[in-house]
């Protein structure tokens, strides 16, 4: 048992609580009681149990990077200032490549521990090699999505069969941190029917889908010269969108393609360091969020953000959106947390176990020390001081189901 006494607590529950002088019991890997510490103390008092002190400090979910590739931290700072296309054939593709399975678990290795210093507890993932992935991320003690991916143009065969067996293969490691997914790439890297087959298999293994989507104008450009359509009236026709599709970036939409994803009930993750610095485009987030679509935050990959830090994400994402409607009020300090908590664990179907500090859910927590920052004080309101204001270095514990691995 783990008292968690005197810390204001930001709960990312329906309410959007924030109970100061708060406390949080967990038994397990549970949280059993979330309230006032006094109260919580005074019940508790003769139990044997390990306290931790929050004096001055800031308690809220782990945080969920909802699209990502974490090997490429070993490409970090290798091929910068490139747009997308010339960045990922001419440069990426080729060096990833050449990895090796030990590379990929090294890779994973490091991109975990980053994420676990920065407070992030979940990750969505996109890579090569899953079973290293898999080793690495268990190791680590982050829950993971595993994506098992797709790419069979341009010479690449990573298709139907290999996906198939990889499925089989890796089914047993899954359990209440590993989880498996579908990624197939791309419109562009990934054949119609590859796509088509995808949906069908996921849909049948009650699996999400992962894919990134609309990112750069070039993909909308070569999408409507081979299709007749764009990328999400593309998806569309295929039958492939539906709740259980996790699209990054969707950086070039129309209203009909918002529509779209919001009647198919798509989570779109949203990727604003990377898609600045490869000048992909900015995501229509105030459009999306009117329409009903659950947006939730990704790093995307740590060769092109160039890290995993998704205290600096959310600032990132305000701040574009503030000054791409030309309004300071647009993606509110609170609208920002959502995108990185209580959303992504909506995207991911596991809102029912993470993304808020409630009883009954996983003890998924960060505490951040904000009385020995002197960038965090003083504190008129901690939800806006975690936007713009914290930073990954920041973070002083991260507990994950309960125990503290940071």
């Amino acid at each position: 048992m783990i008292l968690i006494k005197n810390i204001t607590i930001i709960t990312q529950n329906a309410q959007r609580q924030v109970i100061k002088d708060g406390a949080i019991l967990i038994e397990g890997s549970k949280i059993a009681e979330v309230g006032q510490s006094k109260k919580i103390e005074k019940k508790y008092a003769k139990a044997k149990k390990k306290i931790i002190d929050g004096k001055g400090k800031i308690a809220l979910p782990g945080l969920i990077n909802a699209h990502t590739h974490a090997a490429m931290a070993l490409l970090r700072g290798y091929a910068d200032d490139l747009p997308l296309k010339k960045w990922l054939t001419e440069k990426i593709w080729p060096a990833e490549a050449k990895l090796k399975p030990a590379d990929i678990y090294r890779g994973t290795e490091l991109a975990c521990e980053e994420m676990l210093q920065s407070g992030t507890t979940t990750f969505n993932n996109m890579y090569w090699q899953p079973e290293k992935e898999i080793a690495a991320a268990a190791k680590a003690g982050l829950r993971d999505f595993v994506g098992l991916t797709a790419l069979d143009t341009n010479g690449m065969d990573i298709g139907a069969d290999r996906i198939a067996n990889l499925y089989r293969q890796l089914k047993p490691k899954v359990n209440d941190k590993i989880k498996l997914t579908l990624t197939p790439h791309s419109i562009y890297a990934v054949s119609r029917e590859t796509l088509v087959w995808c949906k069908k298999f996921a849909d049948e293994n009650d699996l999400l889908l992962h894919i990134h989507l609309a990112e750069t104008e070039g993909e909308v450009d070569d999408c409507q010269k081979a299709h007749g359509c764009r990328p999400v009236e593309y998806l569309e026709k295929l039958g492939f969108l539906g709740g259980n599709v996790v699209a990054a970036h969707c950086c070039w939409l129309t209203d009909n393609e918002i529509n779209i994803l919001a009647k198919n009930k798509v989570s779109v993750a949203h990727c604003p360091t990377s898609n600045l610095k490869l000048a992909s485009g900015v995501m229509p987030l105030s459009k999306l969020l009117k329409a009903g679509v659950n947006v939730c935050l990704g790093a995307d990959g740590p060769s092109s953000n160039n890290n995993l830090d998704l205290l600096e994400d959310m600032k990132i994402a305000a701040l574009i959106h503030k000054w791409n409607e030309k309004d300071p009020s647009a993606a509110s300090a609170q609208t920002i947390l959502d995108l990185a908590t209580i959303n992504g664990a909506k995207a991911l179907k596991i809102d029912d176990k993470i993304g808020s500090i409630d009883i009954g859910k996983e003890a998924d927590i960060v505490i951040i020390d904000f009385d020995k920052r002197p960038h965090l004080k003083p504190c008129f309101n901690p939800i806006s001081h975690l936007v713009y204001a914290a930073q990954g270095g920041d973070v002083e514990k991260v507990l994950i189901g309960g125990k503290v691995l940071f």
